[in-house]
């Protein structure tokens, strides 16, 4: 992928941008994206921490994630956007909120995670793998 995306919090303090091909997209139905984005699940994409240029001033906060390590969500402080996260369990990725994109038509979700705390009103009708938990490392 050579083509440049680009995204933003609401308020539009804090810009990002990126050209390389996410590793992996993904609908994240865990309890920390439930309770961090309000809605019952979050569409996030995973790039190599390297490839996301930030602009403007991000706050953060931690969490211990699945691994037992910690999570770091990253935000605008002026307008609560969530943007990313960085985990301690996955150093050098960022797992950037698919929402947060200035055009998102061309997010190709790959797959369904945590669905063992999935909304039970949540109905799975596509054919994309589901996991219990994270999918399962190549």
């Amino acid at each position: 992928m050579t083509e440049k995306h680009s995204g933003g919090c609401h308020c539009g303090e804090v810009r990002y941008s990126f050209s390389a091909a996410p590793k992996l997209t993904f609908f994240c139905h865990c309890t920390d994206c439930q309770k961090s984005s309000g809605g019952p699940f979050l569409v996030e994409m995973m790039i190599s921490a390297e490839d996301l240029a930030c602009e403007g001033k991000l706050a953060s906060y931690s969490v211990t994630g699945d691994s037992g390590q910690s999570v770091h969500r990253c935000f605008c402080p002026k307008c609560g956007s969530g943007l990313f996260l960085e985990g301690d369990a996955d150093r050098g990725q960022v797992f950037l909120r698919v929402g947060t994109l200035d055009d998102a038509s061309w997010v190709k979700p790959q797959c369904h995670i945590y669905t063992a705390s999935r909304q039970p009103w949540v109905e799975l009708n596509d054919s994309l793998p589901a996991f219990e938990r994270a999918p399962p490392t190549e």
